[in-house]
């Protein structure tokens, strides 16, 4: 019970990651508040996790909206007066295309949605956590925001724009108690990567540069994102954790 009596926001948390650690924190005592685009999909999480006697309950939240951010943010308050956790999972990568065939609305879509919707949601609850003087939070980058990904050009920049704004918020917001990490991810088995499993000559080339040789499982993300959100990292801030299984180590 890591983080029991705490209160979390996980934003896309609807399916893949996001929903693996949404379940992670609810089981070790937080109340999840599952957000996502379809708020239907998100009761559906809240209320398993409600059957099965933990706390959860959901909102719709677009991220690329902050009105919608104002308002999960001030109905989490309204309800039990602090956010103790945010963890910004929310993001898209639809394109895969070389840097010369890609649009610019296919690369304003993507860094809104991952860049810009994690400043906001940060921002939003940073505010929040500051008056408090306490507080975590959680970006969700991954390897690329740390190697080239060919074809990935919008989403590798957006997510090396995490990495950097992890950095900063951390040392921003130090003096008030308020600390900010971030999880690299490689390549994990969600519906968001489903068609590079399905493609035999993208999944070779893949593993060819995993020294585990396999894709993560949405639940081997969930350790790391317990120990960012407990007292156990109180000393840490600004850091990326890159759960890759090695492949930036090469």
């Amino acid at each position: 019970m890591r983080l029991k009596d705490k209160i979390a926001i996980v934003t896309g948390s609807t399916k893949g990651i996001g929903k693996a650690i949404a379940a992670g924190y609810a089981n070790e005592g937080a109340t999840v508040v599952v957000c996502g685009r379809s708020v239907d999909l998100g009761r559906e999480i809240a209320d398993e996790l409600t059957r099965r006697g933990l706390s959860a309950m959901a909102m719709r939240l677009d991220v690329t909206s902050s009105e919608s951010i104002q308002e999960v943010v001030d109905g989490v308050v309204e309800k039990f007066g602090r956010i103790d956790i945010l963890v910004n999972n929310s993001g898209i990568s639809p394109v895969w295309k070389r840097a010369e065939d890609t649009s610019e609305d296919a690369w304003n879509q993507i860094l809104n949605t991952n860049l810009t919707g994690t400043f906001l949601c940060s921002q939003a609850v940073g505010r929040v956590m500051i008056r408090r003087k306490h507080g975590k939070i959680i970006n969700m980058t991954s390897i690329g925001g740390e190697v080239a990904l060919p074809r990935l050009v919008a989403y590798c920049a957006s997510k090396g724009g995490l990495i950097m704004l992890t950095k900063v918020l951390a040392v921003e917001w130090a003096q008030h108690n308020v600390l900010v990490n971030a999880i690299g991810p490689s390549y994990v088995e969600t519906e968001f990567t489903a068609g590079l499993r399905s493609n035999k000559t993208i999944y070779e080339d893949l593993m060819s540069r995993n020294p585990l040789k396999r894709f993560a499982q949405p639940e081997e993300i969930v350790g790391a994102a317990i120990f960012l959100a407990s007292d156990e990292s109180n000393y840490i801030t600004g850091q990326t954790i890159f759960v890759d299984g090695g492949w930036t180590a090469l």
